[in-house]
């Protein structure tokens, strides 16, 4: 006799009571008597056959079916021992007769700990278990009840929204249609004015000719290029510093997610640079190279670079001024300020500073050519402004168009819709389909948490996870993002906001969009097997 098989019998042997009540445990199959195996659901029976030999059920062996549940591991599955702890990878079913069935890993049999509320996982052990399956099940019922008459109440403004949603999708589909037609008559109307303008500033620029010589001495062709070419080798060299600053992933191209962490580029100042924002500054382009940066994004780019440092050198200057400045001098500009009615007497430094007549009158005939190509550059302008605002809200409408609104449209009415949530430090803001953002109680600017990006829920459930990323890069850390999961509810609100790990905010959000009872009814099912 082999040592393995002789361990085995000597084991047995010492265990002999508790093997039989691992393996079997009495039936109550419709009142037949049945022996039931015990670690299984009813329902597996018929693969542990008393009376034939166990095949594992990832079909590995086929053992004698006095090797199941004899608290040794014969399959790789662990499928021999449903009822005991010898398996690692094994699974021990909980019948929990008046409440929900359940698996727990096998190594929680018999440990001391009362797993199951039908006590059934701690046969063998000493410890007193409690039966309280059905006091468990009665409170489970209470709150499946309320959760149903939730999604029942929250489903009629659920069905709401998807009728918005959908009434919204037809609003942009025509609106789109028009905006394109509009956009083709606004193109017309633009080279019209252009040809206009042209027009007019040939014959602006020919009457001009006989007043030339009165004009200012203007430096030479070669001084002009030299100074031309010297100026724009300046240029092109702060221009790719500053791209190079801006590509903080060295891609070799800067991006509007580049740009979007970057308060200089908040063109209406409100806290955050949009996307419509970012891709102003990049000519209509969501990335560009650096030689596209040099040629066309950088005229865009540095007069508000040059905005952001004159404003901050300007404030500098004036703080150092006022602190150079003597007590008795404020005291005299206090004294001497001067009251209503009085009449200043204004420096002669200042009345240098007016503003001179113009040197060379032009003619009656001259004038009004000028007067012409003025306003025709101006017409010009309108229109190539009219044309540019038409083509925003066509690639707004058309982001829109292709948002992901979820089932029947039913997030479409959200769509931009605001909401705030207080906690004892920080005042938190969500825009769906926008952007997140914290600011301090006490004050100060917000904070971007992140852009929408996509939904993120598992498989069966995508529409209860919103990604918002590519918010304000933290210290010495990433960019900040927020994971917002959404549930049932008869209100839309931010319920609770956590930051799980630096930099990454969770928000739970309460929505009617979710209060499906059809889609909750499916979720319940469970495969016992």
């Amino acid at each position: 006799m082999d040592g393995h098989r002789a361990s085995r019998l000597l084991a047995a042997f010492a265990v002999s009571a508790s093997l039989l009540l691992a393996a079997y445990t009495p039936g109550h199959v419709a009142g037949s008597g049945v022996l039931q195996i015990r670690g299984i659901p009813v329902a597996k029976n018929p693969l542990y056959r008393p009376d034939s030999d166990f095949e594992c059920l990832d079909g590995s062996r086929l053992i004698p079916f006095t090797r199941v549940n004899d608290d040794y591991c014969d399959c790789g599955d662990g499928s021999d021992e449903p009822g005991t702890a010898a398996c690692a990878n094994g699974f021990f079913y909980c019948e929990n007769t008046g409440h929900k069935p359940a698996y727990i890993p096998s190594s929680w049999v018999n440990d001391g700990v009362c797993d199951c509320c039908d006590t059934s996982d701690e046969y063998a052990s000493r410890v007193a278990c409690v039966d309280n399956c059905s006091e468990l099940g009665r409170e489970a019922r209470l709150e499946q009840q309320k959760a149903e008459q939730l999604a029942r109440e929250g489903n009629k403004l659920r069905l709401e929204l998807v009728a918005r949603g959908k009434t919204l999708r037809t609003e942009h589909q025509s609106r789109l249609a028009k905006l394109r037609t509009d956009y083709t008559e606004a193109e017309l109307i633009k080279k019209e004015k252009e040809i206009l303008k042209k027009q007019a500033e040939e014959l602006e620029s020919l009457a001009l000719e006989k007043y030339k010589p009165a004009e200012t001495e203007q430096p030479t062709a070669e001084e002009t290029i030299g100074e031309e070419d010297e100026d724009e080798d300046s240029s092109v060299s702060e221009a790719e510093d500053y791209f190079k600053i801006l590509d903080s992933d060295s891609s070799g191209t800067v991006t509007t997610a580049e740009l979007q962490t970057r308060v200089t580029f908040d063109k209406n100042r409100d806290g955050a640079v949009s996307e419509e924002e970012a891709l102003y500054f990049l000519g209509d382009k969501k990335e560009v190279s650096l030689q596209e940066f040099v040629d066309n994004a950088w005229a865009n780019i540095k007069p508000f670079l040059m905005l952001e440092q004159g404003m901050f050198k300007a404030a500098t200057d004036k703080e150092e001024t006022d602190e150079q400045q003597p007590i008795e001098d404020l005291d005299q500009e206090k004294e001497g300020e001067i009251s209503e009615g009085e009449e200043e007497d204004v420096p002669e430094e200042e009345h240098e500073k007016e503003p001179l007549e113009p040197e060379v009158q032009y003619d009656e005939e001259t004038q009004a050519l000028v007067n012409e190509a003025t306003g025709a550059r101006e017409r010009f302008q309108e229109a190539e402004k009219a044309l540019n605002d038409l083509q925003s809200e066509i690639r707004q409408l058309e982001e829109k168009m292709d948002r992901d609104y979820g089932p029947e449209e039913v997030f479409a009415p959200l769509d931009g819709e605001c909401f705030e949530y207080t906690d004892l430090e920080y005042i938190y803001k969500l825009c769906l389909y926008s952007m997140a953002t914290q600011r301090s109680k006490s004050g100060g600017s917000s904070v971007n948490l992140g852009h929408w990006n996509e939904w993120v829920g598992p498989v069966g459930a995508k529409y209860t996870k919103m990604k918002y990323d590519r918010g304000l890069t933290c210290w010495n850390g990433p960019a900040r993002s927020t994971i917002v999961t959404l549930s049932c509810g008869t209100e839309n609100g931010i319920i609770s906001v956590t930051e799980p790990s630096r930099c990454e905010y969770a928000m739970e959000f309460s929505t009617p969009a979710l209060c499906n009872p059809s889609a909750a009814e499916s979720s319940d099912r469970h495969d016992e097997l």
